[in-house]
């Protein structure tokens, strides 16, 4: 699969993934979050053990994992009308979605890497998702390779109302510093096709320690 992205767009009335996470902060930008909520700034210096750890982030997976029912419900109908429309096989995918939050002066994934690497060990086969809730835009994108290996990387850019899929499992890919005055929020989530899924799967995702198969990473589509 060649790592070139596809940009597509959905309907944010439908998908008002952005006005849950303004309410759930309490904020009237979220490109202004660091601004508006100064009191969850990190207050060190930000690295790849605990950037999915800071306050912004734990208030989104506190309300998450506690049975967010209106922002599953949405990002599942996500999953089952816009991502089938794409996906023309069976497949299982992501059962919750990653959170990004990339602060000025900031990364919001440290490591340059690739998904099926020894450090994040994802099965061969996933495509990788992303959807921006701000806008994603130079050094508030995510820069990949445009094919395993040819290290000519360059932004994927995209708007609030668009997503995007790309070969994150094999193509690197990673972030600059942000040196807007924007922050930048996304959320990502990959999917499996059947014919890739192997249930004797052992490796576990770095982020939340659940394995990759179906009932814990994972959730069928039905």
């Amino acid at each position: 699969m060649n790592n070139t992205f596809k940009i597509h767009s959905y309907d944010t009335d439908i998908y008002p993934f952005r006005e849950l996470i303004k309410n759930l902060y309490k904020v009237n930008k979220l490109e202004k979050l660091h601004l508006e909520r100064l009191d969850l700034l990190p207050e060190e210096k930000l690295k790849f053990e605990n950037e999915a750890s800071t306050k912004f982030h734990k208030i989104f997976y506190d309300k998450l994992n506690n049975d967010w029912k209106e922002f599953i419900n949405i990002y599942e109908n996500f999953i089952k009308v816009e991502i089938v429309k794409l996906i023309d096989e069976p497949f299982a995918y992501q059962y919750l979605p990653s959170y990004r939050v990339q602060i000025p002066n900031e990364r919001a994934v440290h490591k340059w890497h690739f998904d099926s690497d020894n450090d994040h060990k994802h099965p061969d086969g996933e495509i990788n998702f992303c959807i921006a809730i701000t806008k994603m835009k130079d050094t508030t994108a995510i820069w990949a390779e445009s094919s395993p290996g040819k290290k000519d990387f360059s932004p994927m850019e995209i708007d609030y109302g668009e997503f995007f899929n790309f070969n994150g499992n094999k193509c690197a890919h990673g972030n600059k510093i942000n040196i807007s005055d924007n922050v930048r929020i996304s959320l990502d989530f990959r999917i499996l096709p059947i014919n890739k899924y192997h249930p004797n799967q052992n490796k576990a995702s770095v982020a939340n320690k659940k394995r990759f198969i179906i009932g814990e990473y994972y959730k069928l589509l039905k």
